[in-house]
């Protein structure tokens, strides 16, 4: 059985690590590290002002039915975002519709990646289903706000929950085993430090998966530049990290200081690492 945790717990976490993706994501698309922070005392949107004079944007989890995150921003402050992160990439001209697309991606890389901490508060696995823009507020919604500080200034971007999301989280699963595995791991290094320590230097190569496809050898025969082969990944599904042909880890890519990387999300659990390998 699993353990239930308070709501206040709940919220922390949720807070917490929501902040952390979107720090992420902001750092992904800049470059540069970018805090993000609670809005203290934070309770609804500005007097005066609705919903409807945001730019709100729904992210909906598989987790349940009717697990919703909202995400709204004045025009002001995703205007702010976007031209923040299009500076970072050397552009200094922008519309409202580059600047608008631009914010939007970079929420959505935040959601998509909060499904794992959702998937770790649920125990079990929740991935973001579909997005879609919204006018609308939950009136009963839990609300809370982040300060983003950007290029110039500092934005501001408000958050709702749905309560089915809420509630379905306020069940607890066990300790996940990669913990106890972590543990067992240290054991057998203090155990054995001589033998590790000649392992050290080792250098394995290190590979990313964005996907693979299976294609016919005629349609192989065909392609030419220009050609497009469509993978088995979505674009918000992680890449897989690879050592020596066995899937270690899964993570989000990102650039940094003009290369591509991978920050790591998942490690695979030894159990799995061995599946792979045989």
């Amino acid at each position: 059985m699993k353990a239930t945790i308070s709501k206040d717990e709940v919220l922390a976490k949720l807070k917490e690590s929501l902040s952390t993706r979107l720090g992420q994501a902001l750092e992904g698309m800049t470059g540069n590290t970018q805090g993000c922070s609670l809005v203290p005392n934070f309770i609804s949107f500005p007097e005066a002002e609705t919903a409807e004079n945001y730019l709100g944007w729904t992210a909906d989890y598989s987790g349940g039915e009717k697990v919703q995150l909202r995400i709204f921003a004045s025009p002001e402050n995703w205007r702010l975002i976007g031209k923040t992160v299009l500076e970072a990439a050397g552009l200094d001209t922008f519309d409202d519709p580059s600047l608008e697309s631009t914010y939007l991606e970079t929420i959505a890389q935040a959601a998509s990646s909060w499904s794992n901490d959702l998937s770790g508060l649920a125990g079990a696995k929740w991935e973001v289903s579909t997005t879609r823009p919204t006018g609308e507020a939950e009136s009963n919604a839990t609300t809370w706000a982040y300060h983003l500080p950007m290029s110039e200034g500092e934005a501001q971007v408000i958050i709702q929950i749905s309560e089915e999301l809420l509630s379905e989280l306020l069940m607890q699963p066990p300790t996940p085993e990669p913990i106890l595995q972590n543990a067992a791991v240290e054991q057998e290094i203090s155990a054995n430090p001589t033998q590790f320590d000649l392992l050290l230097d080792v250098e394995l190569p290190v590979s990313v998966s964005f996907g693979r496809a299976l294609v016919a050898l005629k349609e192989i025969l065909k392609l030419s530049s220009g050609s497009i082969v469509e993978l088995n990944r979505a674009v918000t599904e992680p890449v897989e990290v690879i050592v020596n042909n066995c899937v270690i880890a899964r993570g989000e890519v990102v650039v940094v200081e003009g290369n591509y990387g991978v920050r790591i999300q998942q490690i695979v659990s030894r159990q799995d690492r061995l599946r792979t390998v045989n």
